[in-house]
């Protein structure tokens, strides 16, 4: 019967290297872009941070703020990102007054 022996030091390198990759993926979703809505009136009392690529459904509209950090987000008037975007966003930006989007579609 053979046998196999593998170098452990191989090993060793091999789990550090998946190692960086995951942490690299985990970091560059940490910093995706994200949009803060608030109930209102304005930019104040409760709000909602949505940082979730893809769809998500946006339940507060009483103003948001959207940081940009490399992923474009397009805003929807109907939930679940039906229809045709009504607007995109690929920088930062702010409204403190009352918004009719229903969904967001963050791209990662």
């Amino acid at each position: 019967m053979a046998t196999y022996n593998k170098n452990p030091s191989s090993n060793f390198v091999s789990i550090a290297i998946m190692a960086l990759v995951f942490v690299a993926l985990v970091s560059d979703f940490a910093n995706a872009s994200s949009i803060t809505v608030w109930s209102g009136p304005g930019c104040n009392s409760s709000g909602q941070i949505i940082r979730n690529c893809g769809c998500s459904d946006i339940n507060l509209r009483g103003g948001y703020s959207f940081i940009y950090n490399g992923q474009t987000a397009a805003l929807y008037n109907e939930g679940g990102c039906r229809g045709v975007a009504h607007t995109r966003l690929n920088a930062d930006a702010r409204m403190c007054s009352g918004f009719g989007w229903k969904s967001i579609f963050i791209q990662c």
